[in-house]
């Protein structure tokens, strides 16, 4: 299992890079237009590169995501070469596809289709059976020294539990469209928004049996913990990628949303980059 985890891995990674890659740098020398969504709002569409039929926003957060996958699948094929007999590596392993994954879904779902999207398919599809394979793997082990299973951990839960309840602002663009029926914000010319989906149906439930497991000492908390903080740390590359590529396509950020948005996803990456370095100490 573990050749075929690394192989898909490998496939997941190099795909990304590609799409990546070809995001971020192909260019026909195309124009911004403006068109109007089925709310009749003007959006103002890129008009360039892979990403032409999507609109500014859109586009400056994709490309900056572009850039963390980038990161991200580098960082992967190197822990699958130079890391792989170190005990941690697993946890790396698991939170790197993760990241990639959760990358891969926004693209298949979020950006208008373009030529690319066999691309994200394969990379989603690739990502998604090594994820499943080396985190059902992780989760049947003990990978840390016995001691580490009998401490509670109840500031890393804690702040898990905290982490995952922070996509709850979500709700602030969702809750108004649902309850008066006007046209979200943020919705350009989207009919949904993936982020929103996968935040608040998989990683705020995933965070908080998470934190509660670890108060509990229960030991596939501990197996699970490394893996989100790993994701953690990887969503706040992706918040700053995307923060500088929207303010270099002269998209204004509120100061509200840059504390909301922005800042918060930084500040729990650093302290998740902190807590995860600390406790892949102790694998064994």
């Amino acid at each position: 299992m573990k050749k075929s985890i690394n192989i898909l891995s490998i496939i997941s990674a190099v795909f990304a890079i590609i799409s990546a890659c070809l995001g971020l740098f192909y260019s026909f020398s195309g124009s911004q237009r403006v068109v109007e969504n089925i709310y009749g709002q003007p959006i103002t569409l890129f008009g360039d590169g892979i990403y032409a039929n999507d609109a500014i926003m859109k586009v400056g957060a994709t490309k900056g995501t572009d850039i963390a996958v980038i990161i991200t699948a580098l960082a992967l094929i190197f822990v699958v070469f130079a890391l792989k007999n170190k005990p941690y590596s697993p946890f790396l392993k698991c939170g790197l596809l993760s990241i990639i994954l959760y990358a891969s879904s926004c693209l298949a779902l979020g950006v208008t289709l373009n030529k690319l999207f066999l691309l994200y398919l394969i990379q989603f599809g690739c990502a998604f059976f090594a994820f499943t394979m080396s985190m059902a793997d992780l989760l049947n082990k003990k990978s840390f020294e016995n001691d580490v299973y009998e401490k509670k951990m109840t500031g890393t839960a804690i702040f898990i539990i905290i982490s995952g309840c922070s996509v709850l602002q979500w709700l602030m663009f969702v809750l108004p469209t649902i309850l008066s029926g006007t046209p979200m914000e943020i919705i350009d010319i989207y009919t949904t928004e993936p982020t929103f989906v996968i935040d608040l149906a998989v990683i705020l439930p995933t965070a908080l049996y998470c934190g509660v497991m670890l108060i509990k000492k229960k030991s596939v908390a501990y197996q699970l913990a490394p893996v989100i903080l790993t994701l953690l740390t990887g969503v706040a590359v992706c918040v700053i990628c995307q923060t500088i590529m929207q303010l270099n396509l002269g998209i204004v950020i509120e100061l509200g949303q840059l504390f909301g948005l922005v800042i918060v996803f930084i500040v729990l990456g650093v302290i998740a980059l902190g807590l995860n370095i600390k406790l892949l100490k102790k694998a064994k």
